[in-house]
């Protein structure tokens, strides 16, 4: 029996309900994260980082285990995978796992994120809420978090296109081609920041639909603000500054356009 919460039908939410759902979302999830709870995750997080650095490996094995010992799939997302992926970062830069090992465990950490997706039972792929386009730009090789965003957004309806590891004349077209309400550059260090920046900077000065653009990724817990690019309206790896930002704005548009 599949123990993976399926959802075979998809509830098309209203433009206006995306907000006060990701709020809802996100409280709750707070509340749930009570010492019990945070210990459970703790303890499948320590097996999962193990598990994902074993030869013997295999998604489905990894995914049924941590749900038999009470994780929903959607905590495995959205906590222990982040977390695992944070930890292999700090053990690589203190020289305790090598770049092959840091490789290996995050893409299996991969490999657990999609085989969630398939198991949910619906797809994913066709949000019918706000279009929005994330971007990690060639040569940026760190693209695990981008892919735990994108779960995370089209759980909430938005409808959602990625550019991994692409030039920025790509990411150019597409926006050209698309009406997106966001674009979300992922960063993990400071060359792939400015590369970004350059990017938006073409973006601000070739077209006249201007979608909000946002900076986030590893980069931020590295370096300040004030030393990171200033070409982003905003610079954020929270959920719910992205999801209130883009609802925000899009609000405020639809007034204008009343006006």
């Amino acid at each position: 029996m599949d123990r993976i919460n399926r959802r075979p039908t998809r509830q098309k939410l209203k433009s206006g309900d995306i907000q006060g759902l990701a709020e809802d979302v996100l409280k709750v999830a707070r509340r749930n994260l009570n010492p019990e709870t945070s210990d459970r995750i703790e303890t499948a997080s320590n097996w999962l980082e193990r598990y994902c650095l074993s030869n013997k490996f295999d998604a489905s094995t990894a995914v049924d285990t941590l749900i038999s010992r009470g994780l929903q799939a959607d905590a495995i997302v959205d906590y222990c995978i982040p977390k695992i992926a944070r930890y292999y970062g700090r053990e690589w830069s203190n020289d305790s796992l090598s770049f092959a090992s840091v490789s290996v465990g995050c893409a299996h950490l991969q490999l657990v994120l999609k085989h969630i997706i398939h198991e949910r039972g619906f797809n994913v792929l066709d949000g019918t809420g706000k279009c929005v386009l994330l971007v990690a730009l060639a040569p940026e090789q760190h693209t695990l978090g981008t892919l735990v965003l994108a779960d995370q957004l089209r759980r909430l309806d938005f409808s959602v296109k990625m550019c991994l590891g692409i030039p920025a004349e790509d990411v150019t077209k597409s926006i050209f081609e698309n009406n997106y309400h966001a674009v979300l550059f992922s960063a993990s260090t400071l060359e792939a920041a400015e590369i970004s920046a350059q990017c938006v900077n073409k973006i601000r000065e070739n077209y006249a639909h201007q979608p909000l653009v946002f900076l986030g990724g590893s980069v931020l817990l590295s370096y300040n603000r004030e030393d990171l690019p200033d070409a982003f309206d905003y610079v954020t790896n929270k959920l719910d500054v992205i999801v209130n930002s883009i609802e925000d704005a899009t609000v405020t548009v639809s007034k204008d356009n009343r006006s």
